[in-house]
């Protein structure tokens, strides 16, 4: 299922980390109730399903001698609590699977000791530990997009988010695939010298077209001295700077006088940027090279773009560059061969709400323009709360003196009509978000918990089909 632990938030004023510190131990079965506190308290936010009897299954397996009865894919399966001062305040499970992977699900950590404590730190690192005990190539696990600090966290700890679904645990809920490579593998730079990108000069030509017959005719058919002619006259053609002469950039990528990669920028009508050819001799060079197209990126365009031969380690170097896969095209430069395009958005630093968190996106833009207006200077937690109900007043005056069937009518034939609702509603939003920011509190978050609080409040079996006031008033 899921990933949870700490975010860079709140700690429990009961827990000294000096005094205190975390214990990773095996859990028991004293520890079960805790275990389905923890799982029931938070996946039920953001997954389906029965999370007590979940906890259940993964408890019982471990004692069991880490067999799982019903887990065709496992071969091992343990439970870990991390402990302070004598209290369980975080739980991981974690499987081992037959193909040499090894997945979390999950990693909890209590919202009350959630931060600074190291509490989720300490049991990511236990399963690095075990992980290479047991010779693991990969750990692996998923991260709910409504949790927006817990990529971050992995990210930060050395972790690649990978491929993203819809509804897949929930309906309208987005999941992220997050994976760390244990041992390290080819994108462990140390002591290899960094490559020194240079544009490319005439005198480089053998250079660029022997690199190119030796890498890209693997992938791209056609790849013939042709090619390499018309791609270096699109070189010269740069100073024009007119897309439609279809011009080029080409940088070479050198580690120790060897060339290791191969760039070409070559500018699309939108602004966007395509990347072709690009290659390099490793996963460690193409990140190299990745990050170097970023950097020329900025100021210049809102996107990169590229084909790409589908590989481990070319998959493993655009996602750990945070780019996204954007689609896959078969047969579109060779016969039999799958091309994937991969795209990377100016000023992104992370996957999530790449394409669902538009509120988070807005409401960065709208705090920027209130900062630019020294408003943030005159605010009071009074006055925006006023704000707040003032601006309902104002949605409630467009509906006061009509009737549900007339609201219904207006709504299908007036434009104006559902454009001054909407404007009402935008205006509640505004100064909401502006008490959040105010008060230092986070507004989907607290929207999050507040919703986990009523799952429990409202049982779907209890008011299915009953409005608030009847309920309450038959409980």
């Amino acid at each position: 299922m899921t990933l949870q632990q700490e975010n860079a938030g709140t700690s429990s004023d009961t827990l000294d980390p000096i005094l205190d510190p975390i214990v990773i131990r095996d859990a028991t079965e004293a520890d079960r109730a805790t275990i389905q506190g923890l799982l029931h308290g938070s996946l039920r936010r953001n997954y389906d399903g029965d999370h007590i009897a979940q906890a259940d299954r993964i408890l019982d397996a471990h004692l069991g001698g880490g067999k799982d009865p019903v887990g065709h894919f496992s071969k091992t399966q343990h439970v870990y609590v991390a402990e302070a001062g004598g209290e369980v305040v975080g739980v991981m499970n974690i499987a081992e699977k037959r193909q040499g992977t090894m997945k979390i699900s999950p990693l909890i950590v209590n919202p009350d000791f959630r931060g600074s404590n190291g509490a989720g730190s300490a049991l990511l690192a236990k399963s690095v530990e075990v992980a290479k005990a047991r010779g693991v190539r990969q750990l692996y696990g998923t991260v709910a997009e409504p949790s927006s600090w817990i990529e971050t966290f992995y990210l930060n700890r050395g972790w690649t988010c990978g491929s993203q679904s819809n509804s897949q645990y929930r309906p309208g809920v987005v999941e992220h695939a997050i994976y760390y490579t244990v041992d390290g593998g080819d994108s462990d730079t140390t002591g290899r010298e960094l490559l020194k990108f240079e544009e490319y000069s005439s005198s480089k030509y053998e250079h660029l077209q022997g690199f190119l017959a030796s890498r890209m005719d693997a992938f791209v058919d056609g790849m013939d001295e042709d090619f390499v002619r018309a791609l270096v006259a699109g070189h010269e053609r740069r100073r024009s700077q007119e897309v439609e002469s279809k011009y080029k950039e080409i940088y070479l990528g050198y580690e120790s006088d060897v060339l290791s990669s191969v760039v070409a920028f070559g500018p699309k009508k939108g602004g966007a940027v395509k990347l072709m050819p690009l290659s390099a001799t490793s996963e460690s060079a193409l990140r190299e090279t990745l990050r170097f197209a970023q950097s020329w990126a900025r100021g210049r365009t809102h996107k990169l773009y590229t084909h790409q031969h589908v590989d481990p380690a070319v998959v493993t170097a655009f996602q750990s560059e945070m780019w996204t896969l954007e689609g896959l095209l078969p047969e579109a430069y060779s016969a039999g061969k799958v091309a994937a395009q991969w795209g990377w958005l100016a000023d992104e630093t992370t996957h999530l709400g790449r394409n669902s968190d538009r509120l988070k996106a807005y409401t960065e833009r709208f705090l920027t323009f209130v900062r630019d207006r020294g408003w943030d200077q005159l605010e009071e937690a009074r006055s925006l709360a006023m704000a707040v109900g003032g601006e309902a007043g104002e949605l409630l005056a467009e509906l006061q003196w009509l009737s549900e069937p007339e609201i219904v009518e207006l709504l299908r034939t007036d434009r104006e009509f559902r454009t001054k609702l909407s404007f009402e509603a935008a205006d509640i939003l505004n100064y909401l978000i502006r008490l959040a920011r105010y008060c230092d509190f986070d507004l989907i978050e607290a929207a999050d918990k507040k919703l986990a609080v009523n799952i429990d409040r409202f049982p779907v079996e209890e008011v299915h089909g009953v409005k608030g006031k009847r309920y309450k008033a038959n409980r």
